[in-house]
């Protein structure tokens, strides 16, 4: 990985060369952005640089002597603040530099010329600032005039000095001086005059333009050095008429002159012009004004008495003094004005008069403050060395690359040998390979490339690359050798040899052969402890435990052993060499950090066997799209009700006779006798869940009559819609079974198939709530839309698309509820189409011949939606059992099975007479996302539990829905897929859904029995609010719009200022209600005081539903376990984390990968859970909770195993083969190799029966 420079602050200018890129500074003229104030000197690559254009001002400062409070002195010292204000005498651009002493804690002392370290200042660009950015108003822009600041301070570690430069524009331009600058004008105008009154203006000549504007510059002195009220000129005034005459009012009018009327009898010329008022507001300007005029006059031809007129006095020694290199040494040689200065002096902040020292001393500066151009700067000194001829620039030069310095030209150089520019952003690692690579083509270069390899090393700071740079290639027996041992020498003696000619010895050399050897025994801890040390005394940059977990792109150190192979061995595949070689030394770095002989004896072997604990589970083997079947057989196998009859499963079996198979009804329907022979059979023992026992998972009894359908005849396809299907379909399923319901079915099967390039063992082809390629459409006599899943199908809510994702988020808090009413859309969607498996493992049976039918239906059943497979797996286990009684009236089948998992609910329906009652068996409910904003499990229920208006036979009514029966387990499917319907494609929404520790279901109990339910009264207050809160944020968005410009009250601000400057303009012809300005303040209070009130009542709105159920807490689940899938809509990877109560930790169970999660942070605190999303959710009862769950369970009696091998080899029914199957058992490899006792084993074979 790459390393990066250290911070720095960026290159400087020295005070001359800051001065000289002033003068030659137009700040009228912007080239392509670059700025020579601002910008660094641009980099010199033997081609033209324009810093500045032929057309561009070379200025020349005068100083503004009324103005300058500076005294020539050679103190360059002193303290106190200085300033120079000074003009160009060609562009009328005014200047103002200051120097002043910062206040500093350690009371530093400037940079002097007798201070050899710091002769003069090196000024790095503080801040800048231009006039537009800092002006309001108009009157603003014409007192502060356009001017551009800057700021600088210097770089030396102890002074304290900062000098500002500000720039600004003329303050009169040509336009608004060319009626008296222009000589015909002002001839034209005193002919004019003269002729209108030739008895007055008897003997007078028309005036010229120097004199007109002498007559300015008059008014202007007699303007600021006024005493009292200012004086009046007459506009009949015979000067003033032949000079100006009524052509240049607008002159007077913009130097702030007032224009006034006397009532004179008599008189006819009464006017006049009021000499400008100074206040402080305008006198700057005033006296600038005054000032380029003096100037415009200086530089007219000298036939005017120039005697009353003072002499400019050159700025630039005043401004040398103030930055202190006044007689700084030159360099004594005559230089031509006309020839452009080199460009490396500008890229060294120094200038060409330097002498030699000052130029060392120039680079040196550039260097420490911008190391990143060190190189460049290296170069810039080579050249004007040899151009200079100088003894002690050269000499600079070799001392700089002797110390292992280089210039940008070999930089480069470096680089282009292995085919790459200078500033690549490759990590290390590829450069290595690049140099290896280079290596193996060009033997005979090795020397030109180690050299430029150690440039590059340097250049990015890097300790690996200069490692191999530097390092001499030696074998294992040479490190033997040079060590003087053997391969059987102990560790200490090896370790006691190394130390001894480590210290008397070439020390790389002697840690290269213990490094070399501590490689060949990787499991020594004693090796690898003594070659790290003594690398770390060499000077070798040693990884540290925490850049390990960096370099591994592990989150936390919480991880376990088996989780840092994980992480090792997904990286490691697809890693260049020498990445390779950087991820084993993270590992190794952690492995001694946690004397952990598992990861270093799996660094060494990947396959190396190592014992897995009895206290801890294992993990099973992914088939091929088998992540969610593999997540789903874990969480089942927690559960005790469900393991304790597989294990005893003979307790369980139902007994296959005709009273049996006439009661037997599960999913609402009967059980045909195939299914249940099928659902009671198994197939191997093995860590690795074969296709057998992912077929009894997945496959339902409708999807395999379809499937073996279709591999005889080819059905035309329904011209029923996918979304008609998909609508249906979702629905019979929101809180059902995932088998259809009813006594009279007709069924039309429909099967769609789509390949994708996917390999069986991928598990990146697993679905994502995407519904099966076959799909059933279902018609029911007496059919009504509001008994299938009212609370959903007949809110007539849309899921629509939205591109805002988030992630789900898990608090580990008991909050009951954090309600906000936001319209809540269910999916209407197509489902998506599920890729399809290649063909994979032949399974045969009595029932087909044909083996490429199974592969078929295993392709197909391997796409399956995770809640079908969880309804297929109950639906088995259902079919497998003996009932232990049945429901009345449906005649359903009561089992351990529907007692764990089956809950019911009840919807009340108010008809116009009568409260309509209907209850609906589920095993797991919907939780549906928000489109953008984070809801809770609490607030998502509320959109199935809660009441709304429904139509039923063209009448709206209103219904809700409670839960009259509660499960021992407690599953959640959140539904994430969802259809774009107008990019027709399926997407997963991510947006967060919180997931509490603790759950409480009292709110959502059925007690309408009760005529004074307390629950039901409570849940009507939520309604209540909910619809009051929605109101009142609608009215809060309306009122506060952040997608507008302008909100309301923004707005209305916005026009009351508006209206305000119009008024004080006074604008003839626009009239405006005096009252309005009141007016629009009051609204505007009227306004922040309603949305002040609404923000109150929100809050005490949400407060009370977050509050209204908080006392309830009869009915506690704590969470168990959670599904999590990362990946898209149309493939991904599921596993599970599930907790063990026992010993209060989190487990991620990740096929055959089983970890402890032991920083909880990274499920509870993250937005994401290690990259995916939450989709099932399942709890369990609080008072049950050591009843019902255990996730660890390894130690199986030789009895039990012995019985299970029995019925392995005994049971399987006539013309079913394992022998395919049983080909996989020698193949299995898995990181934890538990013994043959283990349960897990047997749970594979057994969950099926």
């Amino acid at each position: 990985m790459m390393a990066f420079h250290n911070e720095s602050i960026g290159p400087g200018k020295t005070p001359p060369r800051l001065i000289a890129d002033l003068l030659d500074y137009d700040p009228k003229l912007k080239r392509d952005g670059y700025n020579l104030m601002t910008d660094p000197a641009p980099m010199f690559c033997n081609e033209t640089l324009n810093r500045r254009s032929p057309s561009d001002c070379r200025h020349r400062l005068v100083k503004k002597d009324s103005l300058n409070t500076t005294k020539p002195s050679n103190n360059d010292g002193s303290k106190s603040t200085q300033h120079v204000e000074a003009m160009c005498l060609t562009c009328r651009c005014h200047f103002s530099i200051n120097a002043a002493v910062r206040p500093t804690e350690f009371g530093g002392e400037p940079c002097s010329l007798f201070e050899p370290h710091f002769p003069m200042h090196h000024f790095i660009l503080t801040s800048s600032s231009l006039s537009e950015k800092n002006i309001n108003r108009p009157d603003e822009y014409k007192y502060n005039g356009s001017y551009e600041w800057y700021e600088y301070s210097c770089s030396a570690p102890n002074c304290p000095i900062i000098v500002s430069i500000k720039i600004l524009l003329p303050r009169l331009s040509k336009s608004l001086l060319f009626p008296i600058e222009d000589f015909q004008l002002v001839e034209e105008r005193g002919i004019k005059e003269i002729q209108k009154d030739p008895v007055r203006f008897d003997g007078e000549r028309p005036a010229e333009p120097i004199t007109a504007l002498s007559h300015l510059r008059s008014y202007l002195s007699d303007a600021l050095n006024c005493k009292g009220e200012p004086r009046k000129i007459s506009t009949r005034n015979k000067k003033f008429r032949i000079s100006f005459a009524d052509d240049c009012n607008f002159i007077f009018e913009y130097l702030d002159f007032k224009f006034v009327r006397d009532t004179l009898e008599g008189d006819e010329f009464n006017t006049f012009w009021r000499l400008p008022r100074i206040t402080d507001n305008n006198k700057r300007f005033i006296e600038d004004a005054y000032f380029e005029i003096t100037l415009k006059i200086l530089t007219q031809p000298k036939h005017f008495d120039m005697r009353t007129f003072p002499t400019p006095i050159c700025a630039m020694k005043h401004i040398r003094i103030v930055l202190g290199y006044n007689d700084y040494p030159e360099r004594t040689r005559l230089f031509d004005a006309d020839t452009e200065e080199h460009p490396y002096y500008a890229s060294l902040g120094a200038v060409e008069n330097f002498t030699d020292g000052l130029l060392n001393w120039a680079y040196d500066r550039q260097c420490e403050c911008d190391p990143i151009n060190k190189p460049y700067y290296l170069d810039c000194l080579q050249d004007l060395a040899q151009g200079r001829g100088s003894d002690d620039l050269q000499t600079k030069v070799v001392m700089a690359t002797s110390a292992g310095d280089y210039g940008l030209k070999d930089l480069k150089n470096a680089y282009g040998l292995f085919g790459i520019s200078y500033d690549t952003t490759k990590p290390d690692e590829n450069i290595i390979d690049l140099y290896r690579s280079y290596l193996e083509s060009t033997p005979h270069m090795k020397d030109e490339a180690n050299s430029c390899l150690r440039i590059i090393a340097k250049h990015r700071n890097s300790a690996m690359i200069e490692s191999l740079a530097n390092e001499k290639n030696m074998n294992f027996h040479e490190a033997l050798e040079f060590l003087g041992v053997g391969p059987d020498t102990t560790s200490e003696f090896i370790e006691a040899s190394a130390v001894a000619m480590f210290a008397d010895g070439d020390k790389h050399k002697v840690t290269l052969a213990l490094k070399t050897i501590a490689k060949q025994k990787p499991c020594d801890f004693t090796l690898q402890r003594a070659a790290v040390t003594m690398a770390s005394k060499t000077g070798e940059t040693i990884m540290s435990v925490m850049d390990a977990y960096k370099y591994l792109q592990i989150p936390s150190n919480m991880i376990s052993d088996e989780g840092i192979l994980n992480y090792y061995q997904s990286l490691h595949d697809k890693a260049s060499p020498a990445f390779k070689e950087r991820l084993s030394e993270a590992v190794r770095v952690i492995a001694l950090d946690r004397n952990s002989s598992f990861l270093l004896a799996k660094l060494q072997d990947p396959g190396a066997e190592v014992q897995a604990s009895t206290a801890e589970p294992v993990g099973l083997d992914n088939i091929g799209n088998t992540c969610y079947l593999n997540s789903l057989l874990q969480y089942y196998y927690t559960v005790k009700p469900l393991r304790d009859m597989i294990i005893n499963f003979d307790n369980y079996r139902m007994e296959i006779n005709d009273e049996n198979l006439k009661k037997k009804k599960v999913g609402g329907r009967q059980v045909e006798k195939a299914e249940i022979i099928k659902a009671q059979r198994s197939s191997t023992s093995s860590v690795r869940p074969t296709k057998e026992l992912a077929a009894l998972t997945i496959f339902s009894t409708q999807a395999e009559q379809a499937a073996r359908k279709k591999s005889i005849n080819v059905i035309p396809e329904s011209k029923t819609s996918l979304a008609q299907v998909w609508q249906d379909h979702t629905s019979s399923r929101i809180f059902s079974s995932p088998l259809v319901t009813g006594n009279e079915v007709e069924m039309t099967e429909l099967i769609k198939e789509k390949e994708v390039d996917r390999l069986d063992t991928s598990s990146e082809a697993t679905l994502v709530d995407a519904n099966s390629s076959y799909s059933e459409e279902v018609k029911l006599k007496n059919w009504n839309p509001t008994h299938i899943s009212p609370n959903i199908e007949e809110k007539e809510l849309k899921y629509t698309f939205n591109s805002e994702s988030g992630a789900d988020t898990i608090t580990n808090n008991d909050a009951s509820v954090e309600a906000s009413p936001s319209a809540v859309e269910m999916p209407e969607i197509p489902p998506p189409i599920p890729p399809r498996n290649k063909a994979g493992l032949v399974i045969t049976t009595d029932e087909s011949n044909d083996s490429n039918s199974v592969d078929k239906l295993w392709d197909f059943g391997s796409q399956q939606d995770v809640t079908e497979v969880i309804g297929n797996v109950l639906f088995r286990l259902q079919c497998a059992i003996t009932a232990t009684g049945y429901e009345n009236p449906s005649g359903e089948q009561i089992d351990i099975i529907r007692e764990s998992f089956f809950g019911a609910n009840t919807v009340y329906t108010q008809k116009s007479h009568s409260l309509q009652k209907k209850i609906e068996a589920w095993s797991y409910l919907l939780v549906f996302p928000a489109k953008s904003m984070t809801r809770s499990i609490y607030e998502a229920l509320d959109i199935s539990f809660d009441e709304q208006m429904v139509e039923i036979d063209g009448h709206l009514v209103p219904q809700y829905t409670s839960i009259s029966r509660l499960p021992r387990i407690m599953q959640f499917h959140i539904q994430r897929t969802a259809f774009d319907q107008e990019n027709l494609r399926s997407w997963k929404n991510r947006t967060p859904v919180t997931i509490p520790e603790t759950l409480y279901l009292d709110r959502y109990m059925d007690d309408s029995d009760d005529p004074n339910s307390v629950i039901l009264r409570r849940r009507r207050e939520t309604w209540i609010w909910k619809k009051q809160l929605a109101a009142l944020e609608a009215r809060y968005v309306t009122l506060l719009d952040t997608q507008a410009d302008l909100n309301v009250p923004d707005a209305l601000i916005a026009t009351q200022e508006w209206i305000g400057k119009i008024q004080e303009l006074e604008i003839d012809g626009i009239k405006i209600n005096p009252e309005l300005p009141e007016l629009l303040d009051m609204r505007i209070s009227e306004i922040s005081h309603e949305i002040d009130q609404i923000s109150m009542r929100i809050a005490v709105l949400q407060q009370n539903l977050k509050n209204q159920f908080t006392d309830m807490r009869e009915h506690e689940y704590k969470l168990h376990a959670l599904f999590i899938h990362h990946g898209e809509a149309g493939g991904g990877h599921y596993w599970v984390y599930i907790y063990d109560s026992v010993h209060d930790i989190w487990r991620q169970y990740n096929d055959e990968h089983v970890t402890e999660v032991r920083n909880r942070d990274f499920i509870f605190k993250h937005e994401t859970v290690g990259g995916g999303t939450p989709y099932y959710v399942v709890y369990v009862r609080s008072s049950e909770l050591n009843e019902l769950v255990n996730p660890v369970f390894r130690e199986v009696s030789n009895a039990e195993t012995d019985n299970i091998h029995h019925r392995l080899t005994n049971e399987v029914p006539e013309g079913f083969s394992v022998s395919n199957c049983a080909k996989f058992t020698d193949e299995i490899r898995h990181i934890e190799h538990g013994s043959d006792n283990l349960l897990d084993a047997r749970v594979d074979t057994e969950i099926m029966k």
